[in-house]
């Protein structure tokens, strides 16, 4: 036993000093960086900075032995001046001895089968989509999936949505993926003439590539309706595309948190048979503001926490679109909140029916029920003498104020 516990200890130390990094092999990794930097990073100017601070840093990178502690120092380092999340240092010798296989035309078809499987299986990205009171559609959107896999389904879900009065696109935890759902999910908001999206710049080759929206979809079109883009500080990449695109095109109101800003397109690049490097190369280029959200992130229209972003975007929405009596519209929504527990949300509908409708005790008396559950007694008492004050006969507010003149 103790012959065994000794052999394995040393094959662990044997396999911990074959995974140590040499002076050589980090030297050619940093080089081959700088390298990529200069050929195609979307900022010359940038890159040349960026260099000159690896430089820099190199007794820094003589003390790390480890792999993966090297490639977190060499990304950390290459964030810190560029600010751009997208530059990445990664090591996976796994990945790329599986890229460099040679692969036959079978395997290939059995590795798309298996990937368009998997997307399948989280319904490629579609988590959520419904009608909610007012006949506002919702869809919570998780990534932006490659539409060779995704167009069916993305279509079924524009064509579900597409006899609301508005859409709210929840975005708040997509993290980025293909710009060509940014592209079709567009196209549903333009009618058939093309629209330019963006503009492409890529530095090393000095050429120029439009984005278009499609001029043919299938199923109907929502070119004229309100479109609110629920957004947080997880929002990346292609999600970001499809809110920077939209607003600044006078087609949606972004409603939440500034997101991650990371606007440029970008590859993956093979420094040597363990390490990555994820390289900008393209830049985006708004055709209105002419440039993009890099490092700077998607500023919201309505600038609020990604908890209440929903309910904001939801109220904004009745606001523009509610026909009849908005009061008792605004009254089923707040309660269909308290249903669900989100009494935040609830306060939210309560305080602006009370602020659209202040002479209405039924509408005070509800934001007083909101603020008693909220543990809120001072406005909860408020509310309902505020309610009592303009209905005398209101049982439940006269009860109400009892009670907590009680508490009190």
């Amino acid at each position: 036993m103790l012959l065994m516990l000794v052999a394995n200890s040393q094959a662990v130390l044997a396999q911990d000093k074959k995974n140590e990094l040499q002076a050589k092999e980090k030297k050619a990794v940093v080089n081959s960086i700088k390298t990529h930097l200069e050929e195609s990073y979307i900022d010359l100017a940038l890159a040349k900075k960026i260099i000159i601070e690896l430089d820099k840093n190199s007794k820094k990178y003589d003390k790390i032995t480890n792999p993966d502690e090297f490639s977190k120092t060499l990304t950390e380092d290459l964030q810190l001046l560029s600010k751009d999340l997208h530059l990445k240092v990664r090591y996976e010798p796994q990945r790329i001895v599986q890229e460099n296989r040679v692969v036959s035309e079978e395997m290939k078809i059995e590795a798309e089968k298996k990937t368009a499987k998997q997307m399948a299986e989280i319904n490629y990205g579609f988590t959520e989509a419904k009608i909610l009171d007012g006949n506002i559609g919702y869809l919570n959107l998780r990534m932006s999936a490659d539409i060779k896999y995704a167009e069916e389904t993305a279509t079924a879900t524009m064509n579900f949505l597409s006899n609301t009065n508005a859409i709210i696109i929840d975005l708040r935890t997509n993290g980025g993926g293909v710009p060509d759902m940014m592209q079709l999910l567009s196209s549903y908001f333009f009618d058939e003439t093309p629209v330019l999206l963006s503009d492409f710049y890529e530095r090393k080759t000095d050429t120029k590539t439009q984005l278009y929206s499609f001029a043919k979809v299938a199923g109907k079109r929502s070119s004229s309706k309100p479109i609110y883009i629920l957004t947080s500080k997880q929002t990346f990449s292609a999600a970001e595309a499809f809110a920077y695109t939209l607003k600044h095109l006078g087609k949606a109101t972004v409603v939440g948190e500034v997101t991650g800003g990371g606007a440029n397109r970008t590859k993956r690049i093979n420094l040597n048979d363990e390490f990555t490097i994820s390289m900008p190369y393209i830049q985006a280029i708004h055709p209105v503001t002419k440039t993009n959200w890099e490092g700077k992130g998607v500023n919201p229209d309505i600038k609020t926490n990604e908890k209440t972003a929903l309910v904001n975007a939801y109220v904004d929405a009745i606001n523009k679109t509610a026909k009849g009596n908005k009061n008792i519209l605004l009254n089923k929504i707040g309660y269909a909140f308290l249903k669900e527990k989100s009494v935040d949300n609830a306060i939210v509908v309560f305080e602006e029916n009370a602020r659209l409708f202040p002479d209405n005790a039924n509408t005070w008396d509800s934001l007083g029920e909101a603020y008693f559950i909220n543990h809120d007694k001072e406005n909860a008492l408020k509310a309902y003498k505020k309610a009592l004050a303009l209905d005398p006969n209101l049982e439940s507010a006269k009860a109400m104020i009892q009670k907590l003149e009680i508490i009190k």
